[in-house]
């Protein structure tokens, strides 16, 4: 899973103390502080995406889709984009085929007139990529805004309305319905808890992620008590998007989310371990898979990540 590569390289990984001291000179100099900004949501194979706005050092500025991914670790950037925003960096690195670079310049970046406040030690560039979604999904993004840097605020999702807003604490007033939405650190990572056919799991809340996975050991429990419900090897229809490795696909009838049923609730399954070994050790609790954009583009989501609550609008209801 490269998404849980990143986040283990974007906590190790320390830039020059230099790369800091720039970041933050142009941000004191430049940066006009706003409250909150809303944009377009754009939404192509269930995955949201925004443009975003880079200060160049020439003074202009250059614009680029990235994904938003509550579930990714390190703040990401092709070396197409890095390269247009004259960014330089050092010594490269290699994990799984994928080549990464730590910066020693940092960019400076904006949601419309947001400023988004990055961690220079978890800013990484893909070297030799001018597009970071897998080969499967459409569309393309040139970076990615992770977890971390989306916990500092209070962010909507609506993915009825094709809105993303992005405010700091306590500027917003949180609608819809309610529930507990703890939060890890410093991953960033938020949790979830679904009801399947009266058993509650834990799930990571993963909005870069296409469809919704768990535990191949969790899809097998569901099959061996459910048997009508469909079940196919490999990734079938909008499972496809998602890219990597996939054992089965399977739709259960039979879930909630909160107090919200959810009519058809659609998994693929990964290896056991991956959610309950790896990706629960960076969770506040463990879980048993990621709840993701085949069924969050069917409400408004909205993440007050620092009161780690989360608050659920379905767009029949809106």
């Amino acid at each position: 899973m490269l998404i849980a590569l990143i986040a283990a390289l974007a906590l190790t990984l320390v830039p020059p103390a230099d790369a800091v001291r720039v970041q933050r000179a142009v941000r004191t100099e430049h940066v006009r502080v706003v409250d909150q900004a809303t944009v377009p949501l754009i939404v192509e194979g269930n995955r949201p995406f925004v443009e975003l706005t880079f200060n160049k050092a020439d003074g202009s500025t250059r614009t680029a889709r990235f994904l938003l991914d509550t579930g990714g670790g390190g703040f990401l950037m092709t070396e197409s984009l890095a390269h247009d925003l004259g960014m330089q960096w050092g010594a490269t690195m290699h994990e799984e085929g994928t080549e990464f670079a730590v910066p020693t310049t940092q960019p400076l970046v904006f949601v419309k007139d947001f400023p988004l406040d990055l961690n220079p030690k978890r800013v990484l560039v893909l070297v030799g990529k001018t597009n970071m979604l897998p080969p499967a999904a459409p569309g393309s993004a040139e970076g990615m805004i992770p977890g971390h840097v989306l916990a500092q605020y209070h962010v909507v999702f609506d993915y009825p309305a094709a809105l993303f807003t992005i405010a700091r604490t306590g500027v917003l007033k949180p609608k819809g319905s309610a529930m507990d939405m703890p939060v890890s650190k410093p991953q960033g990572f938020p949790r979830t808890e679904l009801k399947v056919a009266g058993t509650t799991y834990g799930f990571l809340l993963d909005t870069g992620a296409s469809f919704t996975m768990v535990s191949e050991l969790v899809l097998s429990s569901w099959g061996s008590a459910h048997p009508g419900w469909p079940r196919d090897s490999g990734a079938v229809g909008d499972a496809k998007t998602l890219g990597g490795m996939t054992i089965e696909t399977m739709t259960a009838s039979d879930a909630e989310w909160g107090s919200i049923p959810l009519k058809e609730l659609g998994v693929v399954s990964q290896r056991a371990g991956t959610f309950e070994k790896y990706m629960s050790g960076m969770m506040t609790a463990p879980i048993g898979g990621s709840l993701a954009g085949n069924v969050l583009k069917h409400f408004r989501v909205e993440l007050d990540y620092p009161n780690q609550k989360l608050y659920l609008t379905p767009e029949a209801a809106k």
